[in-house]
């Protein structure tokens, strides 16, 4: 094994992507009830931020469309389905 130390240079200023989230508090309610539902069953928890990240992480981007084209339609009901093609119609609303 070698005993060298490679050089280390200043670390550049990284270029960040993130975007800051405020979350209301109605909002982070699941998230918490996940939280204790994990802690109660495998006797550990990743914590809420995880969680958001994780759920975050997981969402398509054609989840995302359709979560808003039922925002914009003023849908409540969930079990509203698009079309293979991914378009609500009126059919859809029936």
């Amino acid at each position: 094994m070698s005993t060298e130390t490679k050089e280390t240079r200043p670390s550049e200023p990284a270029e960040s992507n993130e975007v800051p989230l405020m979350v209301p508090r109605h909002l982070l309610e699941n998230f918490e009830r996940a939280n204790q539902q994990i802690q109660q069953h495998y006797d550990m928890n990743p914590g809420v931020p995880v969680l958001a990240r994780l759920w975050l992480a997981s969402c398509t981007s054609s989840q995302i469309r359709v979560e808003f084209e039922l925002a914009a339609l003023d849908v409540t009901r969930r079990d509203i389905e698009p079309h293979p093609n991914g378009e609500f119609d009126d059919d859809c609303l029936v």
